[in-house]
């Protein structure tokens, strides 16, 4: 039997990025939410993080680490990016806070849209305890625009339509 396997061009691209990673069998449906960019050192594009996921090596395969049954599924990989990716260090670390909390309140969305279907889970939800001081929350809420809202929503909404 012959497969294909399309890649997005976007996909491709060194960009800082959202993603919840649909994964369907027969019976039920879990999600994952995750980012691209935001170590230090590099920013990989989506597909490497995707070619992680099913990796053998445990600190990356959050996908194979999560799903005993990660072969018997089906995968959709929904996703945007926010930013370039900067090469000037000086400049990266509030593109990593800024990433850092789009996947945050992608997750909190995601959990709000499946919140009551019961053939799906999200493996990865974000609890958001512990002491967070003020000066931190106000730097995440300046990441919380119009702007970025309309992209998360426009995810929330896309994965939303592959569950249903």
């Amino acid at each position: 039997m012959t497969f294909t396997f399309t890649l997005h061009k976007e996909s491709l691209k060194r960009k800082f990025a959202v993603y919840v990673v649909v994964a369907r069998s027969s019976d039920n449906t879990k999600l994952y939410v995750g980012k691209t960019g935001d170590n230090n050192d590099g920013c990989n594009p989506l597909i490497s993080r995707c070619g992680n996921h099913f990796s053998y090596n445990k600190m990356h395969s959050q996908i194979r680490n999560h799903l005993d049954d990660h072969e018997e599924r089906d995968y959709i990989y929904v996703f945007d990016h926010f930013d370039d990716y900067p090469e000037d260090d000086t400049v990266r670390r509030t593109y990593i806070d800024k990433i850092n909390e789009m996947e945050r309140w992608l997750n909190e969305e995601i959990q709000k849209a499946i919140e009551g279907k019961k053939a799906v889970q999200l493996l990865n939800p974000f609890t958001g305890r512990g002491y967070l001081p003020k000066v931190e929350q106000e730097k995440r809420r300046t990441f919380r625009t119009a702007n970025n809202s309309k992209k998360i929503s426009s995810l929330v909404a896309a994965v939303v339509k592959q569950i249903d």
